[in-house]
């Protein structure tokens, strides 16, 4: 019985010493490659720019062509794909061992994981899609929220 606890005691002390291996830049720049990260982004980019200029239906609080411009300048340039691949491959290390990197890379090498990323932008814009139609069916919620928590903090005031 003594021994099983020693035996048991030592496993578990040894595990916290035999962590697997971290990925490899390489390795992880080739996940980034096959999934065509940068122009993920690019795309990424281009919804929320759509999603902006959509959302801007009061005149008065509406960006001008120029102020928008300018912002999707600066984001584009302070977040570009130079400016995120190195922090990103140092987060992908942190997370993923080498093995777990290498499986990855293998399934978006595969048919299924060249069809994913394929259809990745497709998938992305349907999904906003339907959650702006959620969004627009929980406004008059959370406007009615809004409305009540202010009704709440004015009757707390009046005090």
């Amino acid at each position: 019985m003594k021994l099983t606890h020693i035996t048991l005691a030592a496993l578990v002390f040894s595990s916290f010493f035999s962590q697997a291996e971290p990925a490899k830049r390489e390795t992880i720049e080739q996940v980034l490659k096959a999934t065509d990260a940068p122009a993920m982004l690019d795309y990424a980019y281009a919804q929320m720019e759509q999603m902006v200029q959509a959302n801007q239906t009061n005149p008065n609080d509406a960006l001008s062509q120029q102020q928008m411009s300018e912002m999707q300048q600066l984001f584009r340039a302070e977040m570009s794909w130079a400016t995120l691949e190195d922090p990103l491959i140092k987060v992908y290390a942190q997370v993923f061992s080498e093995d777990e990197m290498q499986s990855i890379l293998d399934f978006y090498q595969s048919p299924a994981g060249q069809k994913l990323v394929k259809r990745q932008p497709e998938l992305v814009q349907q999904s906003m899609q339907m959650m702006q139609t959620l969004m627009q069916g929980m406004m008059p919620k959370i406007q009615a929220l809004a409305e009540k928590h202010a009704k709440e903090r004015a009757a707390q005031s009046s005090q």
